[in-house]
């Protein structure tokens, strides 16, 4: 029951920090700041050879990174920059613009010295500039993802996830890639409902992938 507290507690203490940071440049601002319960749909994996990676900012994408792993089970990994973004909307927003146009690779504070025991990555973001933070392609470019699948999910106050997910791509160009998430409503039943929805897509679309190697 204390853990079961702590944890309702953590994640109300995340939705409030979410007021804050880059909000003008993709980030979903909600007066709904209610944690809710996902549940997985019968038969997704929930083994230890998932892995959810996420590069979060004022809080909504590590919320959903979260609420996914409740659902799926698997290894949570934040990607973080080794000089952090300032909190200021404006100063944050002016450097995540200056690396997207200088094509930038941020170098991390910390990474994963082996990606190899996973055969799903889940890939977490907040949309900035209509695409993923430069930090995540550092990320993604400094493994091999052959041979593995790829889900992506973001958060955005209005952009969608389709230019990302080319981002994403041109990164990691031997990964299968599933259909990605845009998550707009963060910490309401609306996300429940979408996340439930989505991870049952991509429950068939592991399994296809999965068919396709085996029969190569």
């Amino acid at each position: 029951m204390r853990s079961c507290k702590k944890y309702l507690l953590l994640l109300g203490l995340l939705l409030m920090a979410a007021v804050g940071g880059c909000g003008g440049i993709g980030y979903e601002e909600t007066d709904e700041n209610k944690p809710v319960t996902i549940k997985g749909p019968e038969g997704l994996p929930t083994n230890p050879k998932i892995l959810i990676a996420y590069f979060s900012h004022t809080g909504n994408t590590e919320l959903a990174a979260w609420q996914i792993q409740a659902a799926v089970g698997g290894q949570l990994f934040a990607i973080q920059t080794e000089v952090p973004y300032p909190q200021d909307k404006s100063e944050c927003g002016k450097i995540a613009k200056q690396e997207l146009a200088g094509n930038e690779r941020p170098p991390l504070a910390a990474d994963l010295a082996d990606i190899s025991q996973y055969d799903t990555i889940f890939i977490g973001y907040p949309v900035w500039y209509g695409t993923t933070p430069m930090a995540v392609r550092t990320f993604l470019e400094a493994h091999d993802f052959s041979g593995k699948v790829l889900v992506p999910f973001c958060t955005s106050k209005k952009s969608g996830i389709e230019k990302s997910l080319d981002a994403i791509a041109t990164s990691c160009p031997q990964a299968d890639i599933t259909k990605g998430l845009a998550l707009q409503d963060i910490g309401t039943g609306k996300m429940q409902r979408m996340i439930s929805s989505w991870l049952e897509g991509v429950r068939g679309e592991i399994d296809t992938f999965g068919k396709k190697r085996t029969a190569q």
